[in-house]
């Protein structure tokens, strides 16, 4: 798990820096009692995301009188950290998540607070998998594979393709932070030996002088695939769906073995606590929530809402899909990255 330590070295003035120390604590602690609710909600998401917030954020505002203020993160990791340098007194009331690293964050019960289920009846309309104590889903989504169709000529319809020699220096891949853990997932459907982290590894170095970038920005990987710096690109169809809109051919598959990841809403501790809880119950009510899985091009969470046509259409199978297990995934998230970072990334 992320966390935010302080650390102190105690030389000769050693019992003037505790006291200063204790009284930058009792500040910030002060800070805390001193936050009072506001009527503007501020949200901290991925920028694609918002592109869906902006549109369901203005009803929810004529609803309810409350602004909606947006954050833009780079990703789940880079936004817990700033959650976490700002744990006294945080700025953020919402947070938008990867399931994976939502699911180790709740563990700080000074950060975040449990969703109030008698407040939010919502919850009710999500499959029991999508809630936990401490997050909702707001949309599901596999990890599917965009070609451009203008340079490769032969249909991909295989995770297995993406390791021909015809790739050479043509392939983008999420790094192993990215999407937490999941490329490994896609070299266990290759070599099909699940929940073989070894063999995974060994899949991946026979795919190294195939890979052109290794992202951790999504939209890095958009402009890559854009720009013709990679021509296959394993994504989601959210953001596969951006590229194509924007004029390039693009092809989306989601062969056998497709990974299919959650992104959440969390409640960080802050005076607007109740309002945040009805920010996200309103996130998924059935209009709503089809609104937004419609923009993004994702599932849903809501059983009642309707999946994306486009999305449907690639879509794996529900034998073809894979569910990680995001708690080995957390227990292992460090090690392997460090493996990864040695083995794969240089």
């Amino acid at each position: 798990m992320l966390t935010l330590e302080l650390m102190m070295n105690f030389t000769r003035n050693r019992f003037l820096r505790a006291a200063l120390a204790m009284s930058l604590l009792s500040a910030a602690a002060f800070s805390v009692k001193a936050q009072t609710p506001s009527d503007t909600l501020t949200v901290m998401s991925w920028g694609i995301t918002q592109s869906a917030l902006k549109v369901v954020n203005e009803a929810f505002t004529k609803k309810t009188g409350v602004k909606v203020r947006l954050i833009a993160q780079t990703g789940s990791a880079e936004g817990l950290a700033r959650l976490q340098s700002m744990r006294n007194a945080p700025t953020i009331d919402v947070w938008m998540s990867t399931s994976a690293v939502a699911e180790r964050a709740f563990t700080d019960k000074q950060l975040f607070v449990p969703l109030p289920a008698d407040k939010m009846p919502n919850l009710k309309k999500l499959p029991p998998a999508l809630v936990t104590a401490g997050y909702a889903s707001l949309y599901q989504y596999p990890l599917s594979i965009g070609y451009r169709t203008d340079v490769v000529k032969t249909p991909i319809t295989s995770w297995a393709d993406l390791w021909k020699p015809e790739f050479k220096g043509k392939l983008g891949l999420p790094d192993i932070t990215a999407y937490q853990g999941r490329i490994l997932l896609i070299a266990q459907a290759v070599n099909g030996k699940p929940g073989n982290v070894d063999a995974a590894f060994d899949t991946l170095k026979q795919v190294k002088p195939n890979i052109a970038m290794l992202y951790s920005s999504d939209a890095q990987a958009r402009q890559a695939l854009a720009q013709g710096d990679v021509s296959v690109l394993v994504e989601t169809p959210a953001h596969l769906k951006k590229v194509a809109d924007a004029g390039v051919p693009l092809k989306i598959v989601s062969p056998k073995g497709t990974t299919i990841g959650s992104d959440v809403a969390m409640i960080v501790n802050t005076p607007n606590a109740d309002k945040a809880a009805a920010y996200i119950n309103f996130l998924l009510d059935t209009k709503n929530n089809t609104q937004i899985g419609e923009i993004l091009n994702m599932a849903p969470a809501n059983r009642e809402s309707t999946i994306p046509e486009a999305l449907a259409k690639v879509s794996p199978s529900a034998a073809d899909a894979v569910i990680p297990d995001e708690t080995e995934i957390n227990r292992n998230i460090a090690a392997w990255s460090a493996r990864f970072k040695r083995d794969i990334a240089q």
